[in-house]
């Protein structure tokens, strides 16, 4: 039920973009609303996939490649129907998310990994090489110090081409997805409870979501008014993610993992359906 719902929310969001003289006054907001709520839908299933993977790298990949499949798509309903997106796709921010939380994961890992390692329980500093935590993709060892430069460059990198080529939602969007993640960490799942069909594992969990999701809300309209730059029409952007968090605590999940095929599909579900409303909008 959660993925269909995303789905839902996106071609309505698309119906509003390739046909925006059908869809005007209060049709047109609630297009816009849309595309935020499926944002957030699929940002949370990022944020649980992100737990649930076995390869963080190859997620990171697939997930780059199908965000540049849709923007060769956007790039020919732009040239050629005149339809203006005005950021670039989700999916590449949900690749960037995922690139920030493996490089705050190596920093701290590496950081851990240096303390625990050369300062013994007498206090005293261990002088001889120190081996950090794997890498992936190799799989091998990284020194501490090295693996936390790289992770703390691959996260300000993260972060950098998030904000200068102006990703989807930007950097509030980036950071919900990261919040999202530390939200639905890992805990024993109660035996009963009323969430144990959903994406949350338990009370808590939708509890820490719904904290964390308003708390970033309210900081960056805050932010804006500190700054002068505060927008109405911003608050779609920054209440979306609440609702779809709320959401996703009605909404069922699959009890199966889905096959390989399936997940390939998921992958190409947005450029197929961004080149199949360019192909509607090419014949009407």
């Amino acid at each position: 039920m959660i993925k269909p719902a995303g789905y839902l929310f996106t071609y309505f969001y698309l119906t509003g973009v390739f046909f925006p003289r059908s869809t005007t006054g209060i049709w047109a907001q609630l297009t816009i609303i849309s595309g935020h709520l499926a944002f957030s839908i699929f940002a949370l299933l990022v944020a649980r996939g992100a737990h649930r993977t076995a390869n963080h790298f190859l997620y990171f990949v697939r997930l780059l490649l199908a965000a540049i499949a849709v923007e060769v798509v956007s790039f020919f309903a732009t040239r050629h129907l005149a339809i203006y997106f005005g950021q670039r796709n989700a999916l590449f921010t949900y690749a960037a998310s995922l690139s920030l939380i493996a490089g705050i994961s190596m920093a701290i890992g590496c950081y851990h990994d240096m303390v625990s390692q050369a300062v013994p329980a007498d206090g005293g500093w261990n002088k001889k090489g120190l081996f950090g935590v794997p890498v992936n993709p190799g799989n091998y060892k990284m020194a501490p110090i090295p693996g936390m430069v790289l992770g703390l460059l691959t996260a300000g990198l993260s972060i950098f081409v998030t904000v200068y080529f102006d990703f989807s939602e930007g950097l509030f969007g980036l950071l919900f997805i990261v919040l999202m993640f530390l939200a639905l960490r890992d805990e024993a799942t109660p035996k009963h409870h009323k969430l144990r069909q959903t994406i949350y594992r338990g009370k808590k969990e939708y509890q820490r979501a719904l904290i964390y999701s308003a708390a970033l809300a309210f900081m960056f309209i805050l932010v804006s008014l500190i700054t002068k730059r505060f927008d109405m029409s911003r608050l779609y952007v920054y209440f979306a993610p609440v609702a779809a968090t709320l959401l996703l605590g009605v909404l069922l999940e699959r009890k199966r993992a889905p096959g390989k095929y399936l997940q390939y599909l998921s992958y190409a579900m947005l450029p197929l359906s961004i080149g199949l409303f360019c192909l509607i909008a090419c014949l009407v």
